[in-house]
Protein backbone atom coordinates (compact mmCIF):
# COMPACT_ATOMS: atom_id res chain seq x y z
CA UNK A 1 0.00 0.00 0.00
CA UNK A 2 2.69 2.39 1.09
CA UNK A 3 4.68 1.76 -2.18
CA UNK A 4 1.44 2.22 -4.50
CA UNK A 5 1.18 5.24 -2.53
CA UNK A 6 4.45 6.69 -3.41
CA UNK A 7 4.44 6.11 -6.81
CA UNK A 8 0.68 7.58 -7.13
CA UNK A 9 2.33 10.63 -5.51
CA UNK A 10 5.42 10.45 -7.72
CA UNK A 11 3.49 10.46 -11.25
CA UNK A 12 1.02 12.79 -9.19
CA UNK A 13 4.29 15.33 -8.98
CA UNK A 14 5.84 14.68 -12.36
CA UNK A 15 2.17 15.41 -13.82
CA UNK A 16 2.20 18.88 -11.65
CA UNK A 17 5.51 19.58 -13.11
CA UNK A 18 4.69 18.98 -16.52
CA UNK A 19 1.82 21.45 -16.52
CA UNK A 20 3.63 23.73 -14.39
CA UNK A 21 6.36 23.87 -17.10
CA UNK A 22 3.50 23.70 -20.02
CA UNK A 23 2.17 26.67 -18.33
CA UNK A 24 6.04 28.71 -18.51
CA UNK A 25 5.97 28.25 -22.02
CA UNK A 26 2.75 29.08 -23.11
CA UNK A 27 2.96 32.98 -20.55
CA UNK A 28 6.49 33.01 -22.66
CA UNK A 29 4.94 32.18 -26.37
CA UNK A 30 2.47 34.30 -25.71
CA UNK A 31 4.57 37.30 -24.66
CA UNK A 32 6.43 36.91 -27.71
CA UNK A 33 3.49 37.02 -29.92
CA UNK A 34 2.26 40.15 -28.10
CA UNK A 35 5.53 41.94 -28.69
CA UNK A 36 6.09 41.01 -32.28
CA UNK A 37 2.27 42.23 -32.77
CA UNK A 38 3.22 45.44 -30.71
CA UNK A 39 6.31 46.29 -32.60
CA UNK A 40 6.04 44.99 -36.16
CA UNK A 41 3.58 47.95 -37.11
CA UNK A 42 5.75 50.71 -35.12
CA UNK A 43 9.04 49.24 -37.25
CA UNK A 44 6.75 49.60 -40.56
CA UNK A 45 5.58 52.38 -39.88
CA UNK A 46 9.20 53.90 -39.01
CA UNK A 47 10.64 52.60 -42.11
CA UNK A 48 8.09 53.80 -44.50
CA UNK A 49 8.14 57.09 -42.83
CA UNK A 50 11.89 57.68 -43.05
CA UNK A 51 11.63 56.66 -46.56
CA UNK A 52 9.46 58.81 -47.70
CA UNK A 53 9.84 62.03 -46.11
CA UNK A 54 13.15 61.71 -44.94
CA UNK A 55 14.31 64.70 -46.98
CA UNK A 56 11.37 66.61 -45.12
CA UNK A 57 12.77 65.83 -41.88
CA UNK A 58 16.16 66.99 -42.71
CA UNK A 59 14.99 70.31 -44.07
CA UNK A 60 12.58 70.91 -41.14
CA UNK A 61 13.38 69.74 -37.87
CA UNK A 62 9.61 69.96 -36.61
CA UNK A 63 8.47 67.93 -38.68
CA UNK A 64 10.70 65.49 -37.32
CA UNK A 65 10.63 66.39 -34.00
CA UNK A 66 6.76 65.42 -34.67
CA UNK A 67 8.03 62.04 -36.10
CA UNK A 68 10.17 61.30 -33.22
CA UNK A 69 7.52 62.33 -30.91
CA UNK A 70 4.38 59.83 -32.73
CA UNK A 71 7.09 56.60 -33.43
CA UNK A 72 10.06 56.76 -31.15
CA UNK A 73 9.36 58.63 -28.06
CA UNK A 74 6.17 57.15 -27.25
CA UNK A 75 8.08 53.81 -27.36
CA UNK A 76 10.65 54.16 -24.87
CA UNK A 77 11.24 54.50 -21.61
CA UNK A 78 13.95 56.96 -20.62
CA UNK A 79 13.76 56.52 -16.78
CA UNK A 80 14.58 52.66 -17.44
CA UNK A 81 18.03 53.89 -19.45
CA UNK A 82 18.66 56.53 -17.07
CA UNK A 83 18.86 54.18 -14.44
CA UNK A 84 20.67 51.10 -16.44
CA UNK A 85 23.52 53.82 -16.81
CA UNK A 86 23.66 54.92 -13.23
CA UNK A 87 23.32 51.30 -12.00
CA UNK A 88 20.29 50.36 -9.68
CA UNK A 89 21.80 51.37 -6.46
CA UNK A 90 23.38 54.73 -8.02
CA UNK A 91 20.26 55.68 -9.06
CA UNK A 92 17.64 54.54 -6.36
CA UNK A 93 20.84 56.86 -3.89
CA UNK A 94 19.80 60.30 -5.81
CA UNK A 95 16.79 62.75 -4.61
CA UNK A 96 14.08 62.75 -6.36
CA UNK A 97 14.66 66.17 -7.97
CA UNK A 98 18.34 64.93 -8.96
CA UNK A 99 16.69 61.74 -10.38
CA UNK A 100 13.83 63.88 -12.56
CA UNK A 101 16.46 66.23 -13.97
CA UNK A 102 18.75 63.39 -14.82
CA UNK A 103 16.50 61.27 -16.65
CA UNK A 104 15.61 64.58 -18.67
CA UNK A 105 19.12 64.77 -19.42
CA UNK A 106 19.24 61.48 -20.76
CA UNK A 107 15.93 61.59 -22.58
CA UNK A 108 17.22 64.89 -24.34
CA UNK A 109 20.66 63.14 -25.32
CA UNK A 110 18.61 60.59 -26.85
CA UNK A 111 16.68 62.90 -28.88
CA UNK A 112 19.54 64.45 -29.95
CA UNK A 113 21.28 61.16 -30.99
CA UNK A 114 18.18 61.10 -33.25
CA UNK A 115 18.74 64.34 -35.04
CA UNK A 116 22.53 63.77 -35.40
CA UNK A 117 21.33 60.98 -37.17
CA UNK A 118 18.74 61.78 -39.37
CA UNK A 119 21.68 63.44 -41.32
CA UNK A 120 23.17 59.81 -42.57
CA UNK A 121 19.99 58.53 -43.61
CA UNK A 122 20.33 57.55 -47.43
CA UNK A 123 16.93 55.66 -48.08
CA UNK A 124 17.59 52.58 -45.53
CA UNK A 125 15.23 50.02 -44.87
CA UNK A 126 13.84 48.33 -41.47
CA UNK A 127 12.19 44.82 -41.22
CA UNK A 128 11.17 43.54 -38.16
CA UNK A 129 12.52 39.82 -38.36
CA UNK A 130 12.06 38.31 -35.04
CA UNK A 131 11.74 39.07 -30.85
CA UNK A 132 13.32 37.16 -28.01
CA UNK A 133 12.18 37.03 -23.93
CA UNK A 134 13.78 36.26 -21.08
CA UNK A 135 12.76 33.85 -18.95
CA UNK A 136 11.00 36.20 -16.64
CA UNK A 137 9.33 37.15 -19.55
CA UNK A 138 9.76 40.64 -18.26
CA UNK A 139 12.61 41.70 -20.94
CA UNK A 140 13.36 40.91 -24.59
CA UNK A 141 14.72 41.81 -27.57
CA UNK A 142 13.57 43.49 -31.04
CA UNK A 143 15.49 41.71 -33.73
CA UNK A 144 15.52 44.74 -36.55
CA UNK A 145 17.50 44.53 -39.86
CA UNK A 146 18.21 47.55 -41.53
CA UNK A 147 19.07 47.08 -45.20
CA UNK A 148 20.31 49.09 -48.04
CA UNK A 149 21.07 49.04 -51.61
CA UNK A 150 24.69 50.99 -51.18
CA UNK A 151 25.83 48.66 -47.88
CA UNK A 152 25.14 44.97 -46.56
CA UNK A 153 22.29 44.10 -44.12
CA UNK A 154 23.32 45.50 -40.58
CA UNK A 155 21.44 43.84 -37.34
CA UNK A 156 19.82 46.34 -34.90
CA UNK A 157 18.65 45.05 -31.60
CA UNK A 158 16.34 47.15 -29.14
CA UNK A 159 16.11 45.60 -25.65
CA UNK A 160 12.49 45.99 -24.27
CA UNK A 161 11.03 45.66 -21.22
CA UNK A 162 7.39 45.52 -19.97
CA UNK A 163 5.70 47.98 -17.47
CA UNK A 164 2.94 46.92 -15.07
CA UNK A 165 0.45 47.80 -17.72
CA UNK A 166 1.68 44.92 -20.21
CA UNK A 167 3.03 47.61 -22.66
CA UNK A 168 6.72 46.85 -24.13
CA UNK A 169 9.24 49.81 -24.26
CA UNK A 170 12.48 50.17 -25.54
CA UNK A 171 15.37 51.36 -22.95
CA UNK A 172 18.86 50.48 -24.68
CA UNK A 173 19.82 49.77 -28.21
CA UNK A 174 22.17 46.68 -29.31
CA UNK A 175 24.67 46.94 -32.45
CA UNK A 176 27.08 44.67 -33.12
CA UNK A 177 27.05 43.11 -29.61
CA UNK A 178 27.77 46.25 -28.34
CA UNK A 179 24.88 47.87 -26.40
CA UNK A 180 24.46 51.38 -25.69
CA UNK A 181 24.20 51.39 -21.89
CA UNK A 182 27.30 49.37 -22.19
CA UNK A 183 29.70 51.89 -23.97
CA UNK A 184 28.58 54.82 -21.66
CA UNK A 185 27.99 53.68 -18.11
CA UNK A 186 31.38 52.98 -17.11
CA UNK A 187 31.78 56.78 -18.18
CA UNK A 188 28.81 58.25 -16.59
CA UNK A 189 28.78 56.26 -13.06
CA UNK A 190 32.69 57.83 -13.17
CA UNK A 191 31.70 61.01 -13.64
CA UNK A 192 29.21 60.23 -11.04
CA UNK A 193 31.47 58.90 -8.36
CA UNK A 194 34.25 61.60 -8.79
CA UNK A 195 32.28 64.87 -9.30
CA UNK A 196 28.27 63.86 -8.49
CA UNK A 197 25.34 63.97 -10.15
CA UNK A 198 25.35 67.47 -11.09
CA UNK A 199 28.64 67.35 -13.00
CA UNK A 200 27.37 64.83 -14.98
CA UNK A 201 24.14 66.43 -15.72
CA UNK A 202 25.93 69.76 -16.61
CA UNK A 203 28.10 67.97 -18.99
CA UNK A 204 25.30 65.90 -20.70
CA UNK A 205 23.17 69.83 -20.69
CA UNK A 206 26.58 71.46 -22.12
CA UNK A 207 26.27 68.74 -25.33
CA UNK A 208 22.50 69.01 -25.44
CA UNK A 209 21.90 72.42 -25.46
CA UNK A 210 24.91 73.70 -27.82
CA UNK A 211 23.53 71.14 -30.39
CA UNK A 212 20.00 72.21 -29.95
CA UNK A 213 20.84 75.26 -29.90
CA UNK A 214 22.60 75.36 -33.09
CA UNK A 215 20.17 73.70 -34.90
CA UNK A 216 17.11 75.96 -33.59
CA UNK A 217 19.14 79.23 -34.51
CA UNK A 218 19.18 77.67 -38.15
CA UNK A 219 15.60 76.69 -38.24
CA UNK A 220 12.62 78.89 -38.80
CA UNK A 221 9.95 76.60 -37.62
CA UNK A 222 11.23 74.63 -34.57
CA UNK A 223 8.72 74.60 -31.58
CA UNK A 224 9.77 75.40 -28.18
CA UNK A 225 9.63 71.49 -26.65
CA UNK A 226 13.18 71.27 -28.37
CA UNK A 227 14.44 74.64 -28.45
Amino acid sequence: MNFKRSWVQHIAATVLLYLMASLVIANKLDAKATLFQQYQPIVNAVSKQLTVNHQIYKKDPKAFQQFLDQYIRLHWDARSTAKALLGAENFKALNKHSRQRFEVAVETTLLRYAFEGISLYSSQQFQLVDVAISDSGNMGWVQIVMSSKIIPDLNLDVLVKRNLQGIWKAVDVRFKGITYVAVKKHEFQKILNKQGIDVLIASLNEKNNTFFGELCAAAENMDNQTC
